[in-house]
């Protein structure tokens, strides 16, 4: 078991080395939210919401050959990365898996590939992506920080299809959308596979027995059967393997989530639309170590969704956009391990559990004035698990008071609840995080939001906000002291204490947005802690979270060059996290900083980097062609990736100790459109 803890951080240290507006067109049927562009304002369902089109994606830099959209996402004030280089999204002092990822409406339990350095999405295949980081409309729930929704491009109007394809630096992908059927079935079909030509030099170079892999694939198809009926088909499948081998023993990971979905959209009459969904979506994640002889230490949880739920839009009352409907989600858990002398590596459930949510919600947007719109909703969520029934109301107010392009003011107050809790080992930074429901003993998180923000967006392409934010938490899980993993499911609640956590911040932004040359400045000043009351953690003080981060700032700038040239430049900064780190003879990690012999006893030293790319389009007599030439971490800066404590390099005796393992990382991707 020991060895099990210690070689889960051996691939790790490899892989990081290496690198409503209601549209009521007949033919379409589309049910969205009305919300401003990014790149002309930043204002929408009360303070903190923020909607990013697919030019703001495409035009983004590069990152090993392609544009990611979860690092544009990172990049927004009151949001943050975490780990350096990594895609994990931290909302307001949420955690990573705080945050509800949908696609289409659809929850998908996935945070990127390659323990979260790309994006599981193609940019080609979305349109837009809303990001929620404040008070959330009532139709979103179960997760308790922000709302990730993610929304599938439309083909051509025209009726053209369109194909892309593309060659990156880590990655081949293709893209096929259009219409067939006169127009009436239009249809969406991305992927993408790794291929291994960075790579292999990268692991000759650092002498590294490893592979990897990693592929995705989306597919949606939409039959409009006449002007008030539609049918949708969706799917989604993103996996990721990493196979490690040393002389004595080899070591395998798999991880990935899948999703399938139909929809039937109606519009019953001219006031009141409805969208219905049947829906599947998994997570599963396993790994194995096996030595040349012996056992095979093995682990792997998972979490299987069976969701239904129906949504309504009524318009018929002047000045009111009212919404309502429900959702009814079957969670299965079903984490397993096998530490013993089972010498054929299957694994022996020791853990399942089956729990059962359901919600129903009401939202009204009202027209008050012409400068006063209120955005009003209830959402009261159930779950039910091991015997046990818990309600919670969930209410939700907002406040626009203003008209753009003056002043703005926003203010909003929003409670979330969530039913579902991952707990993550402090010496791992594999995707090994056991997901439990809660039980009678351990109860569901509840997060009480109250933010306000002030904006200014002017014609001539300025805009500048200021958002501030509070959030209390209480049903917070966290690993007791002296407890770093879980070797029997069946006694799980007797290692976590439960405490509460609190985040406040203040978030600036700032965007040019017209001429030759925009860009935009993001800075955001904040702090998140946790407590566990009586002696289970830190003598029940106040500690920093892990993603705890009080300063952070991004300076993004753009120039068009001309004939077809773009050329940017990103520069990123962060306060370093707090980790946990047991001392051995007073030493440290070098450069850190001591805080107090507890809980996030650790900081890390600050991360930066800068960023730069240059774009060429070619208009082609079929099509365009696109190169994209990118330098990540152009400086070389070595920021922290991963800490080492002295329980995994106790057999050196160094102590602990930070590594890096993003240096500076050029890339080039090509991209032909047809």
């Amino acid at each position: 078991m020991k060895n099990f803890k210690a070689t889960l951080l051996i691939p790790a240290v490899f892989l990081f080395s290496i690198v409503e507006a209601q549209n009521k067109a007949d033919s379409s049927l589309v049910i969205r939210e009305a919300v401003v562009s990014a790149r002309k304002g930043a204002s929408g369902y009360g303070s903190g919401t923020i909607v990013i089109p697919s030019g703001e994606i495409k035009s983004s830099l590069a990152l090993l050959g392609e544009a990611d959209i979860l690092k544009v996402i990172q990049l927004l004030p009151g949001v943050q990365a975490g780990t350096e280089g990594l895609s994990g999204i931290y909302v307001r002092g949420g955690g990573a898996d705080e945050n509800l990822i949908l696609l289409d409406g659809i929850p998908v339990h996935c945070q990127g590939h390659l323990l979260g350095l790309l994006s599981p999405f193609q940019s080609e295949a979305i349109e837009d992506v809303t990001v929620h980081k404040g008070v959330f409309p009532a139709r979103f729930g179960g997760k308790a920080s922000g709302v990730l929704d993610f929304q599938t491009a439309q083909p051509p109007d025209d009726g053209r299809k369109r194909l892309c394809l593309g060659i990156g630096s880590l990655s081949d992908k293709i893209h096929l959308s259009g219409k067939t059927a006169g127009g009436k079935v239009s249809y969406s079909v991305s992927g993408r596979g790794m291929h291994t030509l960075l790579m292999d030099g990268a692991f000759k170079a650092f002498k590294i027995p490893a592979n990897l892999y990693f592929h995705d694939l989306h597919t949606k198809a939409e039959w409009c059967i006449d002007s008030g009926n539609s049918l949708c088909l969706n799917f989604f499948d993103s996996k990721d393997k990493l196979y490690y081998s040393e002389e004595d023993q080899k070591t395998d990971v798999a991880w990935g989530t899948m999703m399938v979905a139909a929809g039937w959209k109606k519009r019953w009459n001219p006031n009141l639309w409805s969208e219905m969904t049947l829906a599947s979506s998994g997570y599963s994640m396993g790994t194995g170590i096996k030595p040349t002889s012996g056992h095979r230490d093995s682990y792997r949880t998972g979490m299987d969704d069976l969701i239904v739920k129906t949504g309504f839009i009524f318009s018929g009352i002047k000045e009111h956009n009212i919404r309502f409907g429900g959702e009814t989600i079957r969670h299965v858990f079903t984490p397993e391990a096998d530490f013993g002398d089972n010498l054929s590596g299957d694994l022996n459930p020791t853990y399942h559990e089956t729990g059962y949510e359901a919600a129903i919600y009401m939202e009204d947007r009202i027209k008050a004035v012409s400068w006063l719109t209120i955005d009003a909703g209830l959402r009261v969520t159930a779950f039910r698990c091991g015997g046990t029934t818990r309600a919670i109301p969930e209410p939700r107010l907002s406040f626009s008071a203003g008209k753009a392009p003056g002043p703005v003011f926003t203010l909003g107050y929003g409670r979330v609840s969530q039913h579902i809790h991952q707990l993550s080992s402090p010496i791992a930074v594999l995707p090994v995080d056991m997901i439990v429901p809660v039980t009678k003993s351990i109860g569901p998180e509840v997060s009480d939001q109250v933010c306000a923000g002030l904006s200014l967006n002017r014609p001539t392409g300025f805009e500048v906000s200021l958002d501030a934010y509070w959030k209390g938490t209480s049903g917070v899980l966290e690993f007791r002291d002296g407890i770093a993993f879980i070797d029997d499911f069946k006694s799980w609640e007797d290692d976590v204490a439960i405490g509460k956590g609190r985040s406040y911040g203040i978030e600036l932004y700032a965007r040019k947005s017209n001429g030759k040359t925009t860009g935009w400045l993001g800075y955001t000043l904040s702090k998140s802690e946790r407590r566990c009351p009586g002696s289970l953690i830190s003598e029940g003080e106040w500690f920093p979270a892990r993603h705890d981060c009080r300063h952070s700032g991004t300076l993004v700038i753009e120039r068009d060059l001309g004939r077809g040239w773009e050329a940017g430049a990103t520069w990123t900064y962060s306060t370093g996290g707090a980790f946990t780190i047991p001392e051995k003879d007073g030493s440290m990690p070098h450069g850190s900083t001591p805080l107090t012999n507890r809980r996030g006893n650790y900081r890390l030293p600050p991360s930066h980097r800068l960023d730069l790319g240059m774009t060429n389009h070619k208009p082609k007599r079929h099509g365009e062609r696109i190169w994209s030439l990118g330098l990540y971490n152009a400086y070389n800066r070595k920021n922290p990736n991963l800490v080492i404590s002295v329980a995994i390099d106790e057999e050196e005796g160094s102590g602990p100790k930070t590594i890096s393992f993003l240096p500076i990382i050029p890339s080039v991707g090509y991209t032909r459109v047809f």
